[in-house]
């Protein structure tokens, strides 16, 4: 017996130590199987993933060359932004010139461990899992700044599982080629925030109306929270509210703000611009004149995606100057009709079609006009005003169509005649004549006050701005001849070369007609009118700069002649209420008036400035109203803005050209060189050559004073001519 049971203990022994090793192997074989399952396996399917789809993945090298497309900018010569030009508004910035507190609302919210991981977070993706599971639906993302930045710039938005897995492998390589703050920057540059803006510097400037590195943690909690679905939340001022304060509880936990700032900014109210932006155009009719040289030149692109600066000749000091006294002296002028006409008067009103109401309405029309100024000596454009409001026409008056110059047309007659031997003091006669005309009537020029003078000279003829005698000096210079000097001197429109001409009947633009005048104070030479000094490119690259384009169109004599004329105007004539307004530079210029007042013009220039207004409405027909001339009209904003934009600057008298003019005394009555005996003398200018020889005659005034000759005759020339002689008569015929 005992024996059985030490041979039984034995047996029993022997079972337990085989069973011990039986268990003990099974749990060798379960851990390798794990390591086969949970490692090998893996890592084998992870290679054979890196196999299949390393070719088909994007290199991140070709970011070494990304260029995205950028706002392009319209700057003014005095440094003033003008406009921006976008397909996309992005303006891309430095990491640097990023707010902390953008950098930590968009880390907290999308990748709050962006800085641990390399390219994908594990952890991420497993709360991510949990929470959808947890809510029943996708709830939460689980994909990293670098992930989000490879899917924007390399891949789609598809919901593919082959897309996540080039996603994730396109993260890794990112992560080896740079830097995470070169990863952020471009996150920061590239991710679409709503209404066309990409980046967050865009979104700060068109949101809030400031740079992304003075966003406060409220503004960059807001900028955050777009991120997730742009068109979500951009109309839904409530949900994106929500949302905002979703981004600062994640702010919150990540210890970035404390709770009372939570809280506090959680009850503000949100204040985001999402209907319109922050900065419209400033000189809307300037900038959209640059806008079409730019399409026009380079074409869309170079507008709308490379991101080009554009130094334009714009002063904006100058065309807040103009905006302001154009505005108020039209506004004044159509408060005025309104004021004196009934609101269903036939002249002043129109009807028009009511989209609202579907049916026609009357209103009133509108006053429009136009104001243009620029440098005579390098044609750079200053101010620029086409119409009452950009946004409801944008027809640009100072540069687009024409409109009878009236008056204004008359300096040119007067250039043709000077530079065709004609001088200051010969004679016109002041008469009534009698023109027929092509289709058998009769024309009878009238001058404005319905009254004649008789014999009058061509500087006072044109200081009263007389139509009668200018009509005959264009017969004597001929129709041709001034319709040439018109388009030599820089009118581009047509002109039908008849009497009618001397008028200004022809429609003329008013940025030519500034271009022409700016002859007289340039002696002779045109420069053409100029928008843009340079452009440049996202990297600092010139690509355009302006050079004044020249031409000599008139003898520098004839210029400064015809300039001394046009002061006449100024100082004594039709343009002297420049002076009642304080204007007192040395300046030229003319008024121009059409028939029944439907055009108001002045054109005028300084030795550094011509400027031209123009006043009308757009149906050419209805008048501006009684007595509406181009001095009470358009030279009041004329006379203002010249003071005003001239404020500060050096005052500069005309340039004489040296050798080619002469000055001397002239008896007013007798148009010869003055003697001790003539009582009303004039110091008046001549081309060299065409001054007057002989002296006034002892018979033309009282008997009994004995003449004293040699007079003063001041002559620019060193070598004057001799005065001996007799002056060839000036050469008068017409045609070319």
């Amino acid at each position: 017996m005992i024996m059985e049971r030490a041979f039984r203990r034995q047996v029993y022994k022997i079972r337990e130590e085989t069973a011990g090793g039986f268990v003990l192997s099974r749990a060798l074989v379960a851990l390798l199987a794990g390591l086969l399952i949970g490692l090998i396996v893996p890592a084998l399917l992870l290679f054979i993933v890196y196999v299949l789809y390393t070719p088909q993945l994007p290199d991140p090298r070709v970011l070494e060359d990304y260029t995205p497309a950028l706002v392009t900018k319209v700057i003014s010569v005095d440094g003033e932004l003008l406009a921006e030009f976008a397909g996309e508004k992005r303006i891309w910035v430095g990491i640097d010139e990023i707010s902390p507190n953008i950098i930590n609302a968009i880390t907290a919210t999308e990748d709050e461990r962006f800085t641990g991981h390399w390219g994908i977070d594990s952890w991420g993706i497993l709360r991510s899992i949990i929470v959808n599971i947890k809510s029943g639906r996708r709830a939460q993302g689980g994909s990293t700044i670098t992930q989000q930045l490879t899917r924007s710039l390399f891949l789609t938005r598809e919901k593919l599982f082959k897309r996540k897995i080039r996603e994730g492998l396109t993260a890794l390589k990112l992560e080896k080629s740079y830097s995470k703050d070169e990863i952020l920057e471009l996150f920061l540059n590239q991710q679409y925030l709503g209404k066309g803006c990409y980046g967050v510097e865009a979104a700060s400037r068109f949101f809030f109306g400031k740079p992304a590195d003075s966003v406060d943690v409220r503004e960059a909690a807001t900028i955050a929270g777009l991120l997730q679905a742009p068109s979500r939340y951009i109309n839904n001022h409530e949900a994106l509210k929500g949302r905002r304060n979703v981004v600062l509880g994640r702010m919150l936990a990540n210890n970035m703000i404390e709770q009372a700032e939570h809280d506090s900014l959680c009850a503000e109210s949100l204040y985001v611009n999402i209907d319109e932006e922050v900065s419209s155009w400033k000189a809307p009719y300037f900038v959209e004149h640059v806008r079409r040289y730019i399409e026009r030149k380079y074409g869309d692109s170079y507008l709308y995606e490379r991101g080009i600066t554009i130094y334009t000749t714009m002063d904006w000091r100058h065309q807040q100057i103009a905006d302001s006294f154009f505005n108020k002296k039209v506004d004044e002028l159509e408060r005025w009709q309104r004021k004196i006409h009934k609101d269903d008067d036939p002249i002043y009103t129109e009807m028009v079609y009511d989209s609202l109401s579907g049916d026609s309405i009357r209103q009133w029309k509108e006053l429009q006009g136009a104001l243009l100024s620029m440098v005579p000596a390098t044609g750079e454009i200053r101010a620029m005003i086409g119409g009452r409001d950009f946004l409801k026409s944008q027809y640009n008056r100072a540069v687009q169509g024409g409109r009878q110059a009236g008056s204004a047309f008359k300096p040119f007659v007067y250039t043709a005649a000077i530079d065709n031997g004609w001088t200051t003091v010969d004679t016109l006669l002041d008469t009534p004549e009698v023109y027929p005309m092509e289709n058998g009537e009769l024309w009878r020029p009238q001058n404005y006050d319905h009254e004649y003078r008789g014999t009058i000279t061509l500087r006072e003829a044109l200081r009263a701005s007389r139509n009668v005698p200018t009509v005959k000096l264009c017969e004597a210079v001929g129709p041709q001849r001034v319709k040439w000097y018109a388009q030599q001197m820089g009118i581009s429109t047509h002109m039908e070369p008849y009497l009618s001409i001397s008028m200004g009947t022809s429609d003329v633009k008013l940025i030519d007609i500034v271009k022409a005048y700016s002859v007289f104070p340039n002696l002779g030479v045109k420069v053409e009118p100029i928008a843009v000094l340079k452009i440049i490119d996202r990297d600092g690259k010139v690509i355009e700069e302006a050079k004044p384009v020249k031409s000599e169109v008139l003898s520098p004599a004839t210029a400064y002649v015809m300039t001394s004329m046009l002061q006449t105007v100024v100082d004594h004539g039709t343009g002297y209420p420049a002076r009642l307004y304080g204007f007192d530079r040395p300046a030229g210029g003319k008024t121009g008036t059409t028939n029944d007042y439907s055009d108001a013009w002045f054109v005028g220039f300084t030795a550094d400035l011509c400027c031209g207004v123009q006043i009308g409405y757009d149906d050419y027909s209805t008048p501006i109203g009684d007595n509406m001339t181009g001095a009470r009209a358009a030279l009041p904003i004329w006379s203002q803005y010249m003071m005003y934009s001239l404020d500060g600057t050096k005052v500069k008298d005309f340039e004489i050209p040296p050798g080619k003019v002469v000055f001397v005394d002239v008896c007013k009555e007798s148009r010869k060189l003055a003697t001790n005996q003539c009582e009303n003398i004039v110091h008046e200018v001549f081309v060299a050559g065409t001054q007057p020889i002989d002296y006034c005659p002892p018979s033309f005034h009282t008997v009994g004073r004995t003449p004293t000759f040699g007079g003063k005759t001041d002559s620019e020339e060193k070598d004057r001519p001799e005065l001996g002689g007799s002056r060839k008569p000036p050469r008068r015929t017409g045609g070319l």
